[in-house]
Protein backbone atom coordinates (compact mmCIF):
# COMPACT_ATOMS: atom_id res chain seq x y z
CA UNK A 1 0.00 0.00 0.00
CA UNK A 2 2.82 2.40 0.93
CA UNK A 3 4.74 1.74 -2.30
CA UNK A 4 1.59 2.12 -4.37
CA UNK A 5 0.82 5.47 -2.74
CA UNK A 6 4.41 6.60 -3.29
CA UNK A 7 4.27 5.67 -7.00
CA UNK A 8 0.96 7.48 -7.38
CA UNK A 9 2.28 10.61 -5.69
CA UNK A 10 5.42 10.53 -7.84
CA UNK A 11 3.31 10.16 -10.97
CA UNK A 12 1.17 13.14 -9.98
CA UNK A 13 4.24 15.30 -9.33
CA UNK A 14 5.85 14.33 -12.65
CA UNK A 15 2.60 14.98 -14.54
CA UNK A 16 2.03 18.35 -12.85
CA UNK A 17 5.61 19.53 -13.34
CA UNK A 18 5.57 18.33 -16.95
CA UNK A 19 2.43 20.35 -17.66
CA UNK A 20 3.95 23.35 -15.88
CA UNK A 21 7.04 23.07 -18.09
CA UNK A 22 4.98 22.92 -21.29
CA UNK A 23 3.02 25.99 -20.19
CA UNK A 24 6.22 27.82 -19.25
CA UNK A 25 7.88 27.11 -22.61
CA UNK A 26 4.72 28.13 -24.48
CA UNK A 27 4.37 31.40 -22.55
CA UNK A 28 8.05 32.17 -23.18
CA UNK A 29 7.61 31.61 -26.93
CA UNK A 30 4.41 33.68 -26.99
CA UNK A 31 6.10 36.56 -25.15
CA UNK A 32 8.95 36.49 -27.70
CA UNK A 33 6.47 36.51 -30.57
CA UNK A 34 7.68 33.21 -32.04
CA UNK A 35 4.83 30.87 -31.06
CA UNK A 36 2.30 32.10 -33.62
CA UNK A 37 4.82 33.22 -36.23
CA UNK A 38 4.43 31.36 -39.52
CA UNK A 39 7.42 30.64 -41.77
CA UNK A 40 7.90 32.93 -44.74
CA UNK A 41 8.28 31.57 -48.26
CA UNK A 42 11.99 32.40 -48.07
CA UNK A 43 12.34 30.43 -44.82
CA UNK A 44 10.52 27.45 -46.34
CA UNK A 45 12.87 27.52 -49.32
CA UNK A 46 15.93 27.80 -47.07
CA UNK A 47 14.76 24.75 -45.07
CA UNK A 48 14.07 22.76 -48.24
CA UNK A 49 17.55 23.56 -49.59
CA UNK A 50 19.15 22.72 -46.24
CA UNK A 51 17.42 19.33 -46.09
CA UNK A 52 18.61 18.60 -49.61
CA UNK A 53 22.19 19.53 -48.67
CA UNK A 54 22.23 17.38 -45.54
CA UNK A 55 20.04 14.42 -46.51
CA UNK A 56 20.20 13.84 -50.28
CA UNK A 57 21.94 10.44 -50.48
CA UNK A 58 23.14 11.06 -54.02
CA UNK A 59 25.14 14.17 -53.04
CA UNK A 60 28.36 14.47 -51.07
CA UNK A 61 28.55 16.97 -48.22
CA UNK A 62 31.86 18.85 -47.99
CA UNK A 63 33.96 15.84 -48.91
CA UNK A 64 31.81 13.29 -47.05
CA UNK A 65 29.47 10.76 -48.67
CA UNK A 66 26.36 9.06 -47.31
CA UNK A 67 26.40 5.38 -46.35
CA UNK A 68 23.83 2.87 -45.05
CA UNK A 69 25.14 -0.04 -43.00
CA UNK A 70 22.79 -2.97 -42.37
CA UNK A 71 23.54 -4.98 -39.23
CA UNK A 72 23.03 -8.74 -39.01
CA UNK A 73 19.62 -8.10 -37.43
CA UNK A 74 18.56 -6.07 -40.48
CA UNK A 75 18.75 -2.77 -38.57
CA UNK A 76 20.01 0.10 -40.79
CA UNK A 77 22.41 2.82 -39.62
CA UNK A 78 22.95 5.96 -41.65
CA UNK A 79 26.29 7.77 -41.47
CA UNK A 80 28.60 10.07 -43.41
CA UNK A 81 32.25 9.31 -44.07
CA UNK A 82 35.17 10.67 -46.03
CA UNK A 83 36.34 7.10 -46.82
CA UNK A 84 34.37 4.24 -48.34
CA UNK A 85 33.92 1.49 -45.75
CA UNK A 86 34.81 -2.14 -46.39
CA UNK A 87 37.11 -1.48 -49.36
CA UNK A 88 40.67 -2.76 -49.71
CA UNK A 89 42.01 0.81 -49.74
CA UNK A 90 40.21 1.84 -46.55
CA UNK A 91 41.07 -1.37 -44.70
CA UNK A 92 44.74 -1.10 -45.67
CA UNK A 93 44.96 2.60 -44.75
CA UNK A 94 46.78 3.56 -41.55
CA UNK A 95 44.34 6.42 -40.86
CA UNK A 96 42.76 6.30 -37.37
CA UNK A 97 38.98 5.80 -37.16
CA UNK A 98 37.07 8.65 -35.48
CA UNK A 99 33.36 8.06 -34.77
CA UNK A 100 31.12 11.05 -33.97
CA UNK A 101 27.89 10.51 -31.96
CA UNK A 102 25.34 13.32 -31.60
CA UNK A 103 22.72 14.12 -28.97
CA UNK A 104 19.18 15.53 -28.71
CA UNK A 105 17.62 16.94 -30.90
CA UNK A 106 20.26 16.61 -33.60
CA UNK A 107 21.84 14.19 -36.07
CA UNK A 108 25.22 13.63 -37.70
CA UNK A 109 24.97 17.22 -38.93
CA UNK A 110 25.73 18.79 -35.56
CA UNK A 111 29.35 17.86 -36.31
CA UNK A 112 29.36 19.45 -39.78
CA UNK A 113 31.63 22.34 -38.79
CA UNK A 114 34.27 19.91 -37.50
CA UNK A 115 34.11 17.01 -39.94
CA UNK A 116 34.33 19.16 -43.07
CA UNK A 117 37.83 20.28 -42.02
CA UNK A 118 40.17 19.27 -44.92
CA UNK A 119 43.15 18.55 -42.66
CA UNK A 120 41.06 16.25 -40.48
CA UNK A 121 39.67 14.44 -43.52
CA UNK A 122 43.22 13.92 -44.76
CA UNK A 123 44.41 12.55 -41.40
CA UNK A 124 41.58 10.27 -40.22
CA UNK A 125 38.65 8.16 -41.36
CA UNK A 126 35.57 10.09 -40.22
CA UNK A 127 32.28 8.39 -39.42
CA UNK A 128 29.43 10.67 -38.26
CA UNK A 129 26.41 8.53 -37.37
CA UNK A 130 22.71 9.06 -36.77
CA UNK A 131 21.64 7.35 -33.55
CA UNK A 132 18.71 4.91 -33.61
CA UNK A 133 15.48 6.85 -34.11
CA UNK A 134 17.28 9.95 -35.40
CA UNK A 135 17.94 11.33 -38.87
CA UNK A 136 18.35 8.59 -41.45
CA UNK A 137 18.81 5.64 -39.08
CA UNK A 138 16.23 2.94 -38.38
CA UNK A 139 13.97 3.24 -35.34
CA UNK A 140 13.43 0.93 -32.36
CA UNK A 141 10.21 -0.15 -30.67
CA UNK A 142 11.74 0.50 -27.23
CA UNK A 143 14.70 2.75 -26.42
CA UNK A 144 15.95 0.88 -23.39
CA UNK A 145 19.67 0.84 -22.60
CA UNK A 146 19.90 -2.75 -23.80
CA UNK A 147 18.29 -2.04 -27.16
CA UNK A 148 20.24 1.17 -27.86
CA UNK A 149 23.64 0.08 -26.54
CA UNK A 150 23.44 -3.31 -28.26
CA UNK A 151 22.84 -1.58 -31.60
CA UNK A 152 25.58 1.01 -31.02
CA UNK A 153 28.06 -1.66 -29.98
CA UNK A 154 27.29 -3.85 -33.00
CA UNK A 155 27.69 -0.80 -35.24
CA UNK A 156 31.04 0.21 -33.75
CA UNK A 157 32.41 -3.34 -33.87
CA UNK A 158 31.34 -3.58 -37.52
CA UNK A 159 32.86 -0.19 -38.37
CA UNK A 160 36.13 -1.25 -36.75
CA UNK A 161 36.24 -4.20 -39.14
CA UNK A 162 35.17 -2.24 -42.21
CA UNK A 163 37.77 0.48 -41.57
CA UNK A 164 40.59 -1.98 -40.88
CA UNK A 165 40.97 -1.52 -37.12
CA UNK A 166 40.39 -5.25 -36.57
CA UNK A 167 40.99 -8.18 -38.92
CA UNK A 168 40.73 -11.93 -38.56
CA UNK A 169 44.42 -12.03 -37.74
CA UNK A 170 44.86 -8.93 -35.58
CA UNK A 171 42.93 -6.47 -33.41
CA UNK A 172 43.54 -2.77 -32.80
CA UNK A 173 45.78 -2.29 -35.84
CA UNK A 174 45.06 1.42 -35.66
CA UNK A 175 43.54 3.85 -33.19
CA UNK A 176 39.78 4.25 -32.70
CA UNK A 177 38.36 7.41 -31.13
CA UNK A 178 34.74 8.11 -30.13
CA UNK A 179 33.66 11.76 -29.96
CA UNK A 180 30.22 12.44 -28.47
CA UNK A 181 27.93 15.19 -27.20
CA UNK A 182 24.78 15.39 -25.03
CA UNK A 183 22.84 12.08 -25.34
CA UNK A 184 25.72 10.69 -27.37
CA UNK A 185 27.95 11.56 -24.41
CA UNK A 186 25.59 9.91 -21.90
CA UNK A 187 25.56 6.67 -23.90
CA UNK A 188 29.28 6.84 -24.65
CA UNK A 189 30.02 7.15 -20.94
CA UNK A 190 28.16 3.87 -20.52
CA UNK A 191 30.21 2.38 -23.34
CA UNK A 192 33.43 3.62 -21.71
CA UNK A 193 32.28 2.06 -18.42
CA UNK A 194 30.75 -1.17 -19.70
CA UNK A 195 32.46 -1.76 -23.07
CA UNK A 196 35.77 0.14 -22.84
CA UNK A 197 37.53 -1.88 -25.53
CA UNK A 198 35.43 -0.20 -28.24
CA UNK A 199 37.76 2.80 -28.43
CA UNK A 200 41.27 3.83 -27.44
CA UNK A 201 39.98 7.24 -26.30
CA UNK A 202 36.58 8.81 -25.69
CA UNK A 203 36.25 12.59 -26.18
CA UNK A 204 32.97 13.54 -24.49
CA UNK A 205 31.30 16.92 -24.13
CA UNK A 206 28.46 18.26 -21.97
CA UNK A 207 26.65 15.09 -21.07
CA UNK A 208 26.35 13.59 -17.57
CA UNK A 209 27.44 10.27 -16.15
CA UNK A 210 24.21 9.04 -14.58
CA UNK A 211 26.04 7.22 -11.79
CA UNK A 212 27.97 10.40 -10.94
CA UNK A 213 24.73 12.40 -10.87
CA UNK A 214 23.15 9.82 -8.55
CA UNK A 215 26.21 9.97 -6.28
CA UNK A 216 26.14 13.79 -6.13
CA UNK A 217 22.40 13.85 -5.43
CA UNK A 218 22.82 11.36 -2.54
CA UNK A 219 25.71 13.41 -1.15
CA UNK A 220 23.75 16.67 -1.33
CA UNK A 221 20.65 15.17 0.27
CA UNK A 222 22.68 13.56 3.07
CA UNK A 223 24.54 16.81 3.83
CA UNK A 224 21.36 18.89 3.75
CA UNK A 225 19.55 16.44 6.02
CA UNK A 226 22.41 16.55 8.51
CA UNK A 227 22.37 20.37 8.59
CA UNK A 228 18.61 20.46 9.05
CA UNK A 229 18.93 17.99 11.93
CA UNK A 230 21.46 20.30 13.58
CA UNK A 231 19.04 23.20 13.18
CA UNK A 232 16.21 21.15 14.72
CA UNK A 233 18.31 20.21 17.72
CA UNK A 234 19.45 23.80 18.34
CA UNK A 235 16.54 26.13 17.37
CA UNK A 236 18.22 29.20 18.87
CA UNK A 237 21.27 28.70 16.64
CA UNK A 238 19.40 27.42 13.61
CA UNK A 239 20.14 30.29 11.21
CA UNK A 240 23.63 29.13 10.21
CA UNK A 241 22.82 25.44 9.57
CA UNK A 242 19.58 26.41 7.78
CA UNK A 243 21.51 28.77 5.50
CA UNK A 244 24.10 26.07 4.86
CA UNK A 245 21.36 23.55 4.09
CA UNK A 246 19.75 25.88 1.54
CA UNK A 247 23.11 26.56 -0.14
CA UNK A 248 23.93 22.87 -0.22
CA UNK A 249 20.65 21.76 -1.77
CA UNK A 250 20.26 24.71 -4.20
CA UNK A 251 22.18 22.99 -7.07
CA UNK A 252 19.70 20.12 -6.92
CA UNK A 253 16.69 22.45 -7.16
CA UNK A 254 18.39 24.35 -9.99
CA UNK A 255 18.96 21.12 -11.91
CA UNK A 256 15.34 20.06 -11.41
CA UNK A 257 14.26 23.42 -12.85
CA UNK A 258 16.65 23.07 -15.80
CA UNK A 259 15.42 19.51 -16.38
CA UNK A 260 11.75 20.42 -16.68
CA UNK A 261 11.78 19.21 -20.29
CA UNK A 262 12.55 15.68 -19.04
CA UNK A 263 9.35 15.75 -16.98
CA UNK A 264 7.45 17.01 -20.03
CA UNK A 265 8.79 14.03 -22.02
CA UNK A 266 7.03 11.67 -19.57
CA UNK A 267 3.55 12.98 -20.38
CA UNK A 268 1.08 11.19 -22.71
CA UNK A 269 2.30 11.06 -26.31
CA UNK A 270 -0.08 13.75 -27.70
CA UNK A 271 1.21 16.23 -25.11
CA UNK A 272 4.83 15.31 -25.85
CA UNK A 273 4.23 15.77 -29.58
CA UNK A 274 2.62 19.15 -28.89
CA UNK A 275 5.55 20.15 -26.65
CA UNK A 276 8.12 19.39 -29.36
CA UNK A 277 6.28 20.64 -32.44
CA UNK A 278 3.79 23.36 -31.41
CA UNK A 279 4.21 26.96 -32.42
CA UNK A 280 5.92 26.19 -35.73
CA UNK A 281 8.52 24.09 -33.89
CA UNK A 282 9.25 27.09 -31.67
CA UNK A 283 10.94 24.99 -28.95
CA UNK A 284 13.43 23.38 -31.33
CA UNK A 285 13.97 26.65 -33.15
CA UNK A 286 14.84 28.37 -29.85
CA UNK A 287 17.20 25.51 -28.94
CA UNK A 288 19.07 25.93 -32.21
CA UNK A 289 19.25 29.71 -31.86
CA UNK A 290 20.74 29.25 -28.40
CA UNK A 291 23.16 26.67 -29.74
CA UNK A 292 24.86 29.40 -31.76
CA UNK A 293 26.00 31.07 -28.54
CA UNK A 294 26.93 34.70 -29.09
CA UNK A 295 27.74 34.15 -32.76
CA UNK A 296 25.73 35.98 -35.41
CA UNK A 297 23.21 33.83 -37.25
CA UNK A 298 21.01 34.21 -40.28
CA UNK A 299 18.15 32.29 -41.92
CA UNK A 300 20.62 29.98 -43.66
CA UNK A 301 22.25 28.99 -40.33
CA UNK A 302 18.96 28.29 -38.54
CA UNK A 303 17.54 26.38 -41.50
CA UNK A 304 20.59 24.12 -41.50
CA UNK A 305 20.20 23.54 -37.76
CA UNK A 306 16.50 22.74 -38.16
CA UNK A 307 17.24 20.43 -41.10
CA UNK A 308 19.69 18.58 -38.84
CA UNK A 309 16.85 17.82 -36.42
CA UNK A 310 14.12 17.17 -38.96
CA UNK A 311 15.97 14.60 -41.04
CA UNK A 312 15.19 13.70 -44.66
CA UNK A 313 11.93 14.90 -46.23
CA UNK A 314 9.83 13.03 -48.81
CA UNK A 315 12.14 14.26 -51.57
CA UNK A 316 15.35 13.03 -49.92
CA UNK A 317 13.69 9.73 -48.94
CA UNK A 318 13.54 8.88 -52.65
CA UNK A 319 17.29 9.33 -53.18
CA UNK A 320 19.95 6.62 -53.19
CA UNK A 321 23.67 6.39 -52.55
CA UNK A 322 26.16 5.67 -55.32
CA UNK A 323 26.02 2.00 -54.34
CA UNK A 324 22.20 1.96 -54.56
CA UNK A 325 21.37 2.05 -50.84
CA UNK A 326 18.28 3.90 -49.62
CA UNK A 327 16.93 5.07 -46.28
CA UNK A 328 15.17 2.54 -44.00
CA UNK A 329 11.53 1.72 -44.71
CA UNK A 330 10.59 2.93 -41.19
CA UNK A 331 11.26 6.54 -42.24
CA UNK A 332 8.62 6.58 -44.95
CA UNK A 333 5.67 6.92 -42.56
CA UNK A 334 7.19 9.72 -40.48
CA UNK A 335 7.81 12.51 -42.95
CA UNK A 336 6.08 15.39 -41.12
CA UNK A 337 8.92 15.38 -38.64
CA UNK A 338 11.20 12.38 -38.83
CA UNK A 339 11.34 10.46 -35.56
CA UNK A 340 10.15 13.21 -33.19
CA UNK A 341 8.61 10.75 -30.71
CA UNK A 342 11.58 8.40 -31.07
CA UNK A 343 13.76 11.26 -29.80
CA UNK A 344 11.51 11.62 -26.77
CA UNK A 345 11.53 7.87 -26.14
CA UNK A 346 15.18 7.97 -25.09
CA UNK A 347 13.87 9.82 -22.02
CA UNK A 348 10.65 7.83 -21.69
CA UNK A 349 12.27 4.38 -21.91
CA UNK A 350 15.21 5.13 -19.57
CA UNK A 351 18.00 4.62 -22.11
CA UNK A 352 20.44 6.27 -19.71
CA UNK A 353 19.55 4.44 -16.50
CA UNK A 354 18.12 1.00 -17.26
CA UNK A 355 20.44 -2.05 -17.12
CA UNK A 356 22.37 -3.15 -20.19
CA UNK A 357 21.90 -6.90 -20.56
CA UNK A 358 24.65 -7.82 -23.00
CA UNK A 359 23.92 -10.56 -25.50
CA UNK A 360 26.32 -13.46 -25.91
CA UNK A 361 27.31 -12.04 -29.31
CA UNK A 362 28.13 -8.66 -27.78
CA UNK A 363 30.25 -10.21 -25.01
CA UNK A 364 32.12 -12.30 -27.59
CA UNK A 365 32.69 -9.28 -29.85
CA UNK A 366 33.99 -7.14 -26.98
CA UNK A 367 36.24 -9.93 -25.77
CA UNK A 368 37.75 -10.36 -29.24
CA UNK A 369 38.87 -6.71 -29.43
CA UNK A 370 39.84 -6.19 -25.77
CA UNK A 371 43.68 -6.24 -26.04
CA UNK A 372 45.23 -2.83 -26.51
CA UNK A 373 42.43 -0.72 -25.06
CA UNK A 374 43.96 0.81 -21.96
CA UNK A 375 42.91 -0.62 -18.61
CA UNK A 376 40.56 -3.02 -20.37
CA UNK A 377 43.53 -4.78 -22.00
CA UNK A 378 43.57 -7.35 -19.22
CA UNK A 379 39.98 -8.22 -19.93
CA UNK A 380 38.74 -6.41 -16.83
CA UNK A 381 35.64 -4.35 -17.43
CA UNK A 382 33.65 -6.93 -19.33
CA UNK A 383 32.68 -8.95 -16.27
CA UNK A 384 34.15 -7.01 -13.30
CA UNK A 385 33.09 -3.41 -13.76
CA UNK A 386 34.57 -1.98 -10.54
CA UNK A 387 32.96 1.12 -8.96
CA UNK A 388 29.49 1.77 -10.43
CA UNK A 389 29.78 3.98 -13.48
CA UNK A 390 33.58 4.23 -13.46
CA UNK A 391 34.94 4.80 -16.96
CA UNK A 392 37.51 2.15 -17.88
CA UNK A 393 38.89 3.74 -21.05
CA UNK A 394 41.00 6.90 -21.36
CA UNK A 395 38.57 9.80 -21.60
CA UNK A 396 38.76 13.54 -22.24
CA UNK A 397 35.72 15.31 -20.76
CA UNK A 398 34.90 18.76 -22.16
CA UNK A 399 32.52 21.00 -20.25
CA UNK A 400 31.06 24.32 -21.40
CA UNK A 401 30.75 26.27 -18.17
CA UNK A 402 27.73 28.30 -19.34
CA UNK A 403 25.61 25.19 -19.86
CA UNK A 404 21.92 26.07 -19.48
CA UNK A 405 20.77 22.44 -19.34
CA UNK A 406 23.15 20.85 -16.83
CA UNK A 407 24.38 22.18 -13.48
CA UNK A 408 28.11 21.57 -13.17
CA UNK A 409 27.84 20.90 -9.42
CA UNK A 410 25.45 18.02 -10.09
CA UNK A 411 26.90 16.68 -13.33
CA UNK A 412 30.66 17.30 -13.12
CA UNK A 413 31.78 17.59 -9.50
CA UNK A 414 33.60 14.38 -8.53
CA UNK A 415 34.11 13.30 -12.15
CA UNK A 416 37.81 12.74 -11.53
CA UNK A 417 36.94 9.78 -9.28
CA UNK A 418 35.31 8.10 -12.30
CA UNK A 419 38.29 8.45 -14.66
CA UNK A 420 41.30 6.22 -15.34
CA UNK A 421 44.91 6.82 -16.30
CA UNK A 422 45.30 9.03 -19.37
CA UNK A 423 42.10 11.02 -18.74
CA UNK A 424 41.44 14.76 -18.49
CA UNK A 425 38.70 17.22 -17.59
CA UNK A 426 38.68 20.38 -19.73
CA UNK A 427 36.62 23.46 -18.78
CA UNK A 428 35.55 25.88 -21.54
CA UNK A 429 34.82 29.18 -19.75
CA UNK A 430 33.04 30.98 -22.62
CA UNK A 431 30.97 28.04 -23.92
CA UNK A 432 27.46 26.78 -23.21
CA UNK A 433 25.91 23.37 -23.84
CA UNK A 434 26.38 23.11 -27.63
CA UNK A 435 30.12 22.50 -27.83
CA UNK A 436 30.11 21.07 -31.40
CA UNK A 437 28.39 24.23 -32.72
CA UNK A 438 29.88 27.22 -30.86
CA UNK A 439 32.89 28.58 -32.71
CA UNK A 440 35.59 28.36 -30.02
CA UNK A 441 34.51 25.05 -28.53
CA UNK A 442 34.24 23.24 -31.85
CA UNK A 443 37.79 24.42 -32.61
CA UNK A 444 38.88 22.98 -29.25
CA UNK A 445 37.17 19.65 -29.99
CA UNK A 446 38.89 19.52 -33.37
CA UNK A 447 42.25 20.21 -31.71
CA UNK A 448 41.59 17.45 -29.15
CA UNK A 449 40.92 14.96 -31.94
CA UNK A 450 44.13 16.03 -33.69
CA UNK A 451 46.11 15.74 -30.43
CA UNK A 452 44.72 12.24 -29.90
CA UNK A 453 45.38 10.83 -33.37
CA UNK A 454 48.85 12.39 -33.52
CA UNK A 455 49.97 10.31 -30.55
CA UNK A 456 48.89 12.49 -27.59
CA UNK A 457 52.26 14.19 -27.50
CA UNK A 458 52.72 16.98 -24.97
CA UNK A 459 50.14 18.47 -22.64
CA UNK A 460 46.61 18.68 -24.01
CA UNK A 461 46.10 22.03 -22.30
CA UNK A 462 48.97 23.55 -24.27
CA UNK A 463 47.57 22.10 -27.48
CA UNK A 464 44.11 23.55 -26.79
CA UNK A 465 45.31 27.06 -25.87
CA UNK A 466 46.00 27.86 -29.54
CA UNK A 467 42.34 27.35 -30.46
CA UNK A 468 40.67 28.32 -27.15
CA UNK A 469 42.70 30.82 -25.09
CA UNK A 470 41.89 30.51 -21.39
CA UNK A 471 40.85 26.84 -21.54
CA UNK A 472 41.35 25.13 -18.16
CA UNK A 473 42.50 21.54 -17.69
CA UNK A 474 41.27 20.96 -14.13
CA UNK A 475 42.23 17.30 -13.95
CA UNK A 476 44.82 15.19 -15.76
CA UNK A 477 45.72 11.64 -14.80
Amino acid sequence: MGKSLSRTLTGVIVFAYGLFTIALYALSAISKGTYFKRPTEKEKLELQLARDRLWNLSKDYEGLSHHLLTLQSGFKFHFLSNDTPNTAQTIASDKPLVIFIHGFPDSWAIWRHIIKNPALQQAVSIVAIDMPGYGGTDSLEKYTATNVLEKLTELIVTLRTQYGVDTDAESNKKKTVIVAHDWGCVLSMRLAAEAPSLAHRFILSNGPSVKLVESNVRRILFSSKKMLSNAWRNPLQARVPLTQAVRTISPLFRQIFLSGYIFAMQLPIPLVHHFLTAGNLSLLRSIHIRSRGKAEHNAHDISECMASSMGPSVAEAKTKTASGDSYPITLQDERAFAHIIHMANYYRHRASTSPWNKSAQTVASLHSITPGAGRASSGAGLFNEGPPGALKASTTVFWGQNDLALDRRICLDGMSDFLVQGSQIVLLPRTGHWTPVETESRAALLKAVEWTVQGEKGDIGDALQTSYPGVQVTFSK
